[in-house]
């Protein structure tokens, strides 16, 4: 918001006033006519810090005689030592009265007139611009309103200051620690996917105020549920990995053994990752079965490992098989798999076109299933990475073990802490919740508020 201030006019006009020549006034042929000033006026009306006045003048004579302007230009009362027609800027400053005193001369006589008084008017704060960084932010980062270029003010005023922030609309206070000036970040735990988040910054010079805003809306946080075998082992090298990439992972309530479909429901997810690896030798009940088929014919994304395959061969987990990209003949073990990525593809564009895992990593040999296309192969495993889609829903199997037997290895050769591994379980899960149904939040433009609470003992530009 901006505050225009009204220049007042002060002092009265000063009345033309003539010297009289020799002649007498009787009106007899060749007497001299005196000049007449109409009006002085100074120009701009609203006139700044840094505007020449300039003294605008209509006289007249009636004899045609040649005439000759002098200026007497005071500031404040005090003669500026200047006799143009213009005040230069740096004559006078904010608060200031100018007059200039005009005189007309026609080489006989002379008259004079003195203009109103001009009050050079306050001038409002530079603020260039606002931005929300960094450029890309997600909900894995702080969020700082940055003012690029430091505020400035022509009159030399003292400048303060505010921000307000608002998500979705609705003014928030921030939590984050200053960083330049007080309340100029959003900590990352504030935000969420789809957020719109703006910031104000209101400078004032204690006369007027300005104003610029910014505004980001941030991607969609998609929702993985981790349906565990193991909380341990390499589970947590999992998590912390798809939490580094941006999503919001939640762990089963219960082992893959005892998910049933409402523990929790898969509504509130956009994929589901399932690890078996070391709960192999039981199944997880038709219930939970079928609710992981719902999902994916629903628009989820399904990602599995070896020993899915391993329970659908053996028909522990029948429904599942509906759902599944690998098939299993046996199975292979050994440390160090060789990779060969076969088929360009957004799960491992991000990995080298071959590389060996660094750990223990046993695996299902097996084929991908019909429909389903393999994107990468081992050379014990056979078909090593396998995708397919099913209605609106897609589906990663990998056939590495993902927890299982780490029991027995250093936490630096689980198989879910191999780095390229990793790499392809991050890439799938962004792959399958891609076209995941997901809650939309409404973007409502910001209703900035004209409330402003301006930092306190510290100037806007200085840096402390």
């Amino acid at each position: 918001m901006s505050i225009l201030l009204t220049l007042s006019l002060f002092a009265c006009k000063g009345e033309a006033y003539r010297d009289r020549g020799n002649g007498d006034d009787s009106g007899s042929a060749g007497q001299n006519t005196a000049p007449v000033i109409d009006s002085v006026t100074l120009s701009p009306e609203l006139a700044l810090t840094e505007d020449a006045v300039v003294a605008l003048v209509q006289a007249s004579d009636a004899d045609g005689d040649t005439l000759t302007t002098t200026y007497e230009w005071t500031v404040d009362g005090a003669p500026a030592g200047t006799d143009s027609d213009t005040l230069p800027a740096e004559l006078s400053a904010k608060g200031q009265r100018v007059v200039v005193l005009v005189t007309i001369d026609d080489g006989t006589e002379s008259v004079s007139l003195e203009s109103e008084s001009l009050r050079i008017a306050n001038t409002l704060p530079v603020l260039e611009s606002v931005r929300i960084g960094p450029a890309g932010a997600t909900t894995r980062e702080d969020l700082l309103c940055n003012v690029p270029t430091d505020p400035s003010d022509a009159d030399g005023d003292p400048l303060s200051g505010g921000i307000v922030w608002t998500q979705n609309g609705k003014p928030v206070s921030p939590l984050g620690a200053d960083r330049v000036y007080p309340g100029d970040t959003v900590l990352a735990s504030q935000t969420e996917g789809d957020d719109l988040w703006s910031c104000e910054v209101t400078i004032s010079d204690g006369q007027a105020q300005v104003a610029q805003s910014a505004q980001i809306t941030l991607p969609p946080s998609k929702k993985v549920l981790i349906i565990w075998d193991d909380l341990g082992l390499g589970t947590p090298d999992l998590v912390l990995a798809l939490e580094d990439a941006g999503l919001t992972v939640t762990l089963s309530e219960t082992d893959e053994n005892s998910f049933d479909g409402t523990n929790p429901k898969l509504s509130s997810f956009d994929g589901v990752v399932h690890l078996s690896g070391t709960t192999y030798d039981d199944a997880m009940g038709k219930n939970g079965q079928q609710a992981l088929v719902d999902f994916v014919n629903a628009g989820g994304g399904y990602i599995h490992t070896e020993w899915s395959a391993y329970e659908v061969e053996y028909s522990s987990l029948s429904i599942l098989a509906e759902i599944h990209a690998l098939t299993r003949v046996s199975g292979g073990e050994g440390v160090g798999q060789n990779y060969s990525v076969t088929t360009p593809h957004p799960v491992v564009d991000n990995v080298p076109k071959s590389f060996t895992t660094l750990g223990y990593c046993g695996g299902n040999i097996g084929t991908a299933v019909k429909g389903a296309t393999t994107l990468a192969t081992e050379t014990t495993f056979g078909d090593a990475v396998a995708v397919r889609e099913i209605g609106p829903g897609r589906v990663v199997g990998f056939a590495h073990a993902a927890n299982y037997q780490n029991e027995e290895m250093d936490p630096s050769e689980y198989c879910l802490a191999d780095p390229n591994l990793a790499q392809m379980m991050i890439d799938a899960v962004l792959w399958t919740t891609e076209q995941a149904r997901r809650k939309k939040k409404q973007n409502v433009l910001p209703d900035l508020s004209p409330t402003v609470g301006y930092l306190r003992g510290h100037r806007i530009g200085e840096r402390g």
